[in-house]
């Protein structure tokens, strides 16, 4: 009974809309993170503006250490686009240490890509950052997966 119960709860919260999730979003977009963003996706880790530190420096590494077959398997970038700001809810906290994020959605010829930016430090280091592939309301599939 009480696996039934457990399966039950997990199969709600997994079948919430992306409407639902996307309502816990407000638009206030931080000019840090879009900068942050753009020192990213342009790639040139010599001339970025920011410092990024702690759990930040693995994924922006992939993004600021460029080669030309990065390149070639996500094709060109598309757009991007801010999608707004997440509070907290269990993607955040398992990924992002329960920090508020800005999301991104971006969109490459081969990939979509969403980036959540949480604002920097006092001290101007971004240390939490999460991209992942697929769109930004695609929260709840990756939600149970491992890193």
């Amino acid at each position: 009974m009480k696996t039934l119960a457990a399966l039950s709860v997990a199969v709600a919260v997994i079948g919430l809309s992306p409407v639902a999730s996307a309502q816990t979003r407000t638009m206030m977009a931080h000019a840090e993170t879009a900068s942050a963003l753009k020192c990213l996706l342009d790639h040139v880790r010599n001339s970025c503006d920011h410092d990024f530190a702690g759990s930040a420096t693995r994924p922006a590494q992939y993004w600021l250490w460029w080669n030309a077959e990065k390149d070639f398997k996500l094709g060109p970038l598309v757009s991007s686009e801010y999608v707004g700001n997440q509070s907290v809810n269990a993607y955040i906290t398992r990924f992002l240490n329960g920090r508020p994020a800005d999301i991104y959605d971006v969109r490459f010829e081969h990939f979509k890509k969403t980036f959540y930016i949480v604002p920097p430090d006092p001290d101007g280091k971004v240390r939490y950052l999460n991209v992942r592939d697929g769109e930004p309301n695609d929260e709840k599939l990756y939600l149970f997966a491992g890193r």
